[in-house]
């Protein structure tokens, strides 16, 4: 094992990632396809923490006429560097990040918003100490006065310092030289949206301010602005907040791009490589990578992707905590934080949704099964529609990394409809937190005060009917006659998985994966592990009701025969081998149980 590099988890700086000898995948070849796209304007959206303000700083070295100097340093061991294209450093760039921003009001947005545009620009005179901008006091609650004024001392520096622009072919210096970069451009917008729809639309509507400042980037692209690129996580915003920029592209979908953020596997693998002895933390390297594919993988932008990619920052924050501890840990107890205020985006979603279709979407994630539409939406106008249709429903939660493209090298037959399934046990984590919350959120008296009776568990007792009282009284105390009209098996799970998750007399794991021989890979619903007794609870829940049981008078038995059978199966699993198993087969109807025994 050679010298080891630094993690970068938490720094998206280029520049810093290069001289602090921090390990990166190298997406500079990426530079070459933006080049060659025939749009001067796209659009690139990924989910949450996956690498794109790396990406966004990385351009901004290699484009801005400021670190030609630089240059060589930077980026001699990336693969751009050998490509030796004419475009690198020979633009003036305005980086914007709004990821940071957010507000309750339309003064404190202005004000925000106003602030981060002078940030960008002070960043830009000191770059450029020739170019002289002041912004005077009556302009900072503006953001589009001061836009239009940078503007204006942009052309005037042109006039007074042509040498610092580039030359055509015919020795003639151009003013249209300027570069804007804007990441995350929805941050602020999704998190209003959330919030307050009404104030969403009034920023983003026809007199609102968002508009024109999008229209006046549009016009300055005649004289000043050459291209810009903007990044983000969701079309939801993209038609209302750049109605003004109509000029714009959403690339986000291109094949070209699939791979512009996240890692494949053979690039997760290099990364380990250069932060990890692994060898010396008796780690296989292969059993790690396969640990991490049911958590952190499974994405692909386009149908004909040749790879599924791995969330980055999670897969970094993962490595580290190995290196902290010296041995494998368990990659479904590792996630970043900073993903977890994922469940407040659907909110949203989930009270401006059909509730007919709300729920024909809730089911078939949660079994885990294929969305089909007919392609993606590539931009979503909320000032034109009060509710999500289906397919606006299916896109956003692409987008924003719970549904991801099934792509044809993972399908068996070729479809004409584009198919979605979830990436990973992560996002149906945080997707069905955000759902029980939404739609059974119970007095917060109860909430706080409820604890189940694990003792029978905790004891390793063979008799659980302790527990399983204890969950009559939880879900009566959450569900109402309106809940149990809809209740589904899987949300009867989800409700009980999200409670236990709180508990901390056990250790209970989602969706475990196991192998079972002659058979495969299957994945237990309720598995709770009691190591001081070194046995195994795995817990089978069926789900009837009462209207199905008057049709079907069979229909306990028939679950009983259902639940015992998959339960001799997940038994004779490899990983039982030398355990107490000790597996239950658990029948509810609505907040009864009306049939349970150890199997």
């Amino acid at each position: 094992m050679g010298i080891l590099l630094n993690n970068p988890y938490g720094t998206s700086s280029f520049d810093l990632i290069i001289k602090q000898d921090k390990a990166f995948v190298d997406k500079t070849l990426f530079i070459k396809t933006l080049d060659q796209l025939s749009s001067n304007y796209p659009i690139l959206l990924r989910p949450r923490r996956f690498g794109k303000s790396t990406f966004v700083s990385m351009i901004k070295f290699f484009y801005d006429q400021s670190y030609e100097k630089i240059y060589d340093q930077l980026f001699s061991s990336t693969q751009i560097y050998h490509e030796n294209l004419d475009s690198h450093n020979t633009y003036h760039v305005l980086l914007l990040d709004f990821s940071s921003l957010s507000s309750k009001s339309l003064e404190e947005l202005l004000d925000k918003f106003s602030s981060e545009l002078i940030k960008s620009i002070a960043d830009f005179k000191i770059r450029y100490p020739s170019f002289k901008c002041s912004i005077p006091q009556k302009m900072k609650s503006s953001p589009i006065v001061i836009l239009n004024h940078f503007f204006t001392k942009y052309l005037e520096w042109f006039s007074k310092h042509p040498n610092n622009f580039p030359r055509n072919q015919f020795g003639y210096s151009n003013s249209r030289n300027l570069y804007i970069i804007i990441d995350e451009y929805d941050n602020f917008a999704n998190e209003i949206l959330n919030t307050d729809r009404e104030f969403f639309k009034s920023i983003t509507s026809e007199s609102g301010f968002l508009k024109d400042f999008y229209s006046n980037i549009k016009a300055a692209t005649t004289n000043i602005v050459a291209k810009t690129f903007m990044t983000g996580v969701s079309s939801v915003s993209l038609d209302s907040l750049t109605s003004g920029f109509n000029i714009a592209e959403n690339i986000s979908t291109l094949n070209d791009f699939n791979e512009y953020a996240g890692m494949t596997e053979n690039e997760l693998r290099e990364i380990i490589k250069d932060l990890l002895d692994y060898d010396s933390y008796n780690i296989n390297l292969d059993h790690m990578i396969e640990a991490m594919r049911h958590v952190y993988n499974g994405y692909a932008f386009n149908r004909q992707a040749e790879h599924k990619l791995f969330n980055t920052s999670m897969c970094l924050k993962y490595i580290n905590k190995i290196k902290a501890e010296k041995k494998f840990v368990d990659p479904n107890k590792v996630f970043d934080p900073a993903c977890n205020y994922d469940p407040y985006r659907l909110f949203d979603l989930l009270k401006n949704t059909n509730k007919n279709q709300l729920n024909k979407i809730i089911q078939t994630y949660y079994d885990n099964k294929i969305f089909e539409i007919d392609d993606i939406s590539e931009s979503i106008n909320i000032n034109q529609n009060d509710q999500y249709d289906y397919n606006t429903v299916i896109s956003i939660l692409f987008y924003m990394g719970y549904l991801t493209i099934k792509p044809e090298f993972e399908q068996n037959k070729p479809n004409d409809k584009l198919l979605l399934v979830c990436p990973n046990k992560f996002m149906r984590q945080i997707f069905r937190k955000c759902f029980v919350n939404f739609y059974f959120y119970p007095q917060d008296d109860f909430l706080k005060t409820f604890s189940f009776n694990l003792s029978c568990i905790v004891n390793n007792k063979d008799d659980l009917s302790p527990f399983i009282k204890s969950c009559e009284e939880y879900l009566g105390g959450r569900l109402t006659n309106q809940h149990l009209i809809r209740m589904t098996e899987s949300e009867l799970v989800a409700i009980l998985k999200t409670k236990l998750e709180s508990e901390n007399e056990i250790t209970l794991k989602d969706e475990f994966p196991i192998q079972v021989p002659s058979i495969g890979e299957r994945f237990i619903d309720l598995y709770i592990e009691n190591e001081a007794h070194k046995s195994s609870y795995i817990l089978e829940f069926k789900y009837i009701s009462k209207s199905a049981l008057e049709k079907n008078p069979k229909l306990i038995e028939q679950k009983k025969k259902e639940a015992k059978e998959q339960l001799l199966i997940y038994k004779e699993a490899t990983i039982f081998k030398n355990r107490d198993v000790k597996a239950f087969s658990i029948i509810f109807m609505d907040c009864k149980c009306v049939h349970y025994e150890k199997i």
